[in-house]
């Protein structure tokens, strides 16, 4: 066995005895799924993106949109089928399409709602206010619909994507401070000493962070689909989600493990980090409730990419293409902290 598989084989042990690391891993989400799995569906956000396609281009269908904007609304212009995706992924809350010849009230061609039940009163918010701006001049019916593949059928299809988050955070910690910890007792230099090279250690624990990443991921959406029968709508797009978390959390650990040169001080730094990165990623609030602010500052969180991809890959049943984009932000953000923490490991060592 290679160098690297051993260091990864005694970390995966020692974290399999650290009964403290796993209540973080495993049973601290399953709370966290029963808690907000009993909350949601949450209420509305303090600004609704919905996407608009306006095939008309008339000056009704611009007073009709001027009329339904406001008090929270926003229209974001785009294609129809463009819109409709932004709803699958998450990214707008509805799309509408007003089709040509809307001016021509004779004409009577409804307007396309697409909504997203699963954010069911920020859809009637939505659907009100068209209905008001409709009502201002314009006798067009309005035809609304869900989109396939995004409604869940209970709140705890939408917390556990947050919840197998929290095991993962719970696995980085743990992984962070026993790497300080190896400092501290000397096992760190009793191994280069061996002699083992640092890129061996680097590469054993990264290995062991991802394969613990992948089975407690894993593990939580088996227990997901079996006891409150999550729906995985994506099983091709399932692994590569959890492959891509799994590897961005290791990254993550690398780089957190050189963050202080005490264990207090790792642990200190790591958790933080780690709550930071929830708490502005949707695994604390929902992104939909969040201020515009803090939802564009969320793209900075790895959390809100797996979030993202995880519900691609359970009950919204996007297509693999469209879980690329967050699956590759997970990537970026796990190879680039790998990067850096080897950089810092060579300061520390």
């Amino acid at each position: 066995m290679s160098p690297a598989l051993t260091i990864a084989q005694k970390d995966l042990r020692l974290l399999v005895r650290d009964k403290g690391a796993l209540f973080w891993a495993c049973v601290f989400p399953l709370a966290f799924a029963l808690l907000f799995g009993a909350i949601y569906p949450h209420g509305a956000s303090t600004k609704i993106i919905v996407a608009a396609s306006d095939e008309d281009r008339s000056e009704a269908s611009s007073g009709m949109l001027t009329a339904a904007g406001g008090a929270g609304v926003t229209f974001v212009h785009v294609s129809a089928a463009e819109g409709e995706a932004r709803v699958r992924r998450g990214e707008a809350v509805a799309a509408i399409r007003i089709p040509p010849g809307f001016s021509q009230l004779s004409a009577g061609r409804p307007i396309d709602l697409a909504v997203d039940p699963s954010r069911g009163s920020e859809g009637a918010y939505v659907e009100a206010a068209l209905t008001r701006g409709l009502a201002n001049g314009c006798a067009v019916p309005l035809s609304r619909r869900s989109v396939a593949g995004t409604a869940p059928r209970s709140g705890f299809e939408l917390a556990f994507p947050a919840a197998v988050l929290w095991g993962l955070i719970g696995c980085a910690g743990a992984f962070a401070a026993a790497s300080m910890a190896e400092r501290r007792s000397g096992t760190h230099l009793r191994l280069r000493a061996a002699p083992v090279r640092l890129h061996t250690l680097l590469v054993g624990k990264l290995i062991a962070v991802v394969v613990a990443c992948t089975v407690d991921a894993t593990i939580l959406v088996l227990i997901a689909r079996v006891l409150f029968d999550v729906r995985i709508e994506r099983f091709s797009g399932l692994p590569l989600a959890i492959a891509s978390c799994a590897i961005c959390f290791g990254g993550l650990t690398v780089l957190l493990g050189v963050l202080g040169r005490t264990e207090q001080a790792v642990g200190g730094a790591a958790w933080a980090t780690l709550l930071l990165m929830a708490m502005i990623g949707g695994a604390m609030v929902p992104l939909s409730v969040m201020p515009e602010w803090m939802r564009t500052l969320s793209s900075a969180s790895p959390v809100k990419w797996g979030i993202m991809a995880l519900e691609g890959a359970t009950f919204r049943g996007l297509p693999t293409r469209e879980l690329l984009p967050a699956c590759f932000a997970l990537l970026a953000f796990g190879l680039a902290s790998l990067a850096s923490g080897a950089f810092l490991s060579r300061r520390v060592a």
